[in-house]
This record gives structure tokens, C-alpha cells and sequence, in this order.
């Protein structure tokens, strides 16, 4: 993100909150170079349940949470600005990035009583974070075959961090050739590893949500 004539910047405001947060992305790239729609999903899903009676307005307040791929981190700031205390995710190249979103919005999350800062995490069986999260979340994360496996594995060793913690995955079902079998993969690897429970759209902010993105909550099996 160093040529400026190659960004653009996107707002996204935070209903529940009257928070706008700015984010800085890039006209083309790769997969962590824009805000995907699978993220806005997950992020207005947030939102919403900050402003669900049954839940209270400050239900993410002191949680901690946890972003794998965050890419530019619209999830994990949103979370950050809903009271979270929050370690986004990702490769060592992405970090530069995600640093400059995080330091834009530094004033709206500070404000609203969350934290956010970035890691470096890559995806294995051994992946070691010095963070035990409530809620490990992410958005558009399964592309390929090869990362199946890793990314489960680290699913399962951070949502066993604590006797309570789940995930919220977010995931747009792309028909391509290559993107159908690789999701088909992943549902059926994840089920013989997590109980699965669809968030209906129903439940989903009216506007950002979408019959081809899935928004699934993952519990692991001893946690039922």
C-alpha cells in the first residue's frame, strides 16, 4: 500500500455504535487486498447482535477475539469497536496493510473501549499465539485444498483455548470450477471436527447478508 494512486477508501459504519470506520484498499490484487463481501457479512452480523435485547449492546465489551485472515480488518476493528479486546491475523506480508487500517480507526475503537493490534500467525497444527480467545472469527478464508487442513487445524487448536470458545465463520459459496470443490472439501472435513449451526438470514443485518454466503457458528464436540 505504499502508492497511493493504487487505493481507494472504503467507509463501513457500525450501526449499533454510530462509528464509521475507514478502510484503505487496493483497486486490484490479491486475496488480502480488498474488504471481500464475506467479511461485511460477518461484521454487520456483529453489529446486529450488539443490538439484540437478549444479548445487550455491550456483549462483546472485555471478550477477547481472535481473526484468522484478516486481511485489511474490517472483522476484527468492527469487534475491536463493539468493546473487544482483539488480535487480528495473518501472513507477514499482509501486515503492513492491516497495521495502516488499524492505526486509521485507532481513535473509534479506543473510544468505544476495545483494542486491536496485528500478529503474525501462519496456519498449522503447531501454531502458537500467546492469546486465549472467546470468539476466533473469519471471513472468506477457504481458497484452497492445500490450506484445508492447516486452517482446521489451528480452528481447533484456538477454539479450545477455553471451555467456551466457538468460532463465527463467514464464507461466499463462489460457483467457479475451481472454488466449488475446495468448499465442498472444506464442509466435510469440518464436520467430522466441529458441530456446525448455521446463522439464518434471518438473524443477519437486513441489507448485508446473502444467499451464497454462509455464516456458520463452530463449536467443537466437548464443548456440547
Amino acid at each position: 500500500m505504499d502508492d497511493d494512486n493504487d487505493i481507494f477508501i472504503r467507509e463501513f459504519e457500525l450501526e449499533s455504535r454510530k462509528v464509521t470506520l475507514t478502510l484503505y484498499q487496493k483497486e486490484v490484487g490479491e486475496v488480502s487486498c480488498v474488504v471481500w463481501d464475506a467479511s461485511l457479512v460477518l461484521a454487520k452480523y456483529l453489529d446486529v447482535l450488539c443490538r439484540d435485547d437478549r444479548l445487550g449492546k455491550d456483549w462483546l465489551l472485555n471478550k477477547k477475539v481472535l481473526e484468522l485472515g484478516a486481511g485489511l480488518g474490517c472483522v476484527g476493528m468492527t469487534a475491536a469497536c463493539l468493546g473487544a479486546e482483539v488480535v487480528l491475523t495473518d501472513l507477514a506480508n499482509v501486515l503492513p496493510a492491516l497495521n495502516k487500517n488499524i492505526e486509521m480507526n485507532k481513535h473509534h475503537w479506543k473510544n468505544c473501549g476495545g483494542s486491536a493490534k496485528a500478529q503474525e500467525l501462519a496456519w498449522s497444527k503447531d501454531a502458537v499465539i500467546d492469546f486465549k480467545p472467546d470468539i476466533v472469527v473469519l471471513a472468506d478464508c477457504v481458497y484452497y485444498t492445500e490450506s484445508i487442513e492447516p486452517l482446521l487445524n489451528t480452528l481447533e487448536r484456538l477454539c479450545g483455548a477455553t471451555s467456551n470458545t466457538y468460532a463465527l465463520l463467514s464464507q461466499e459459496e463462489r460457483d467457479t470450477p475451481n472454488q466449488k470443490p475446495v468448499w465442498s472439501q472444506f464442509v466435510d472435513a469440518i464436520k467430522k471436527r466441529f458441530k456446525i449451526t448455521p446463522v439464518m438470514l434471518a438473524e443477519q443485518h437486513p441489507t448485508y447478508s446473502s444467499h451464497d454466503i454462509r455464516l456458520l457458528k463452530l463449536t467443537l464436540p466437548s464443548q456440547n
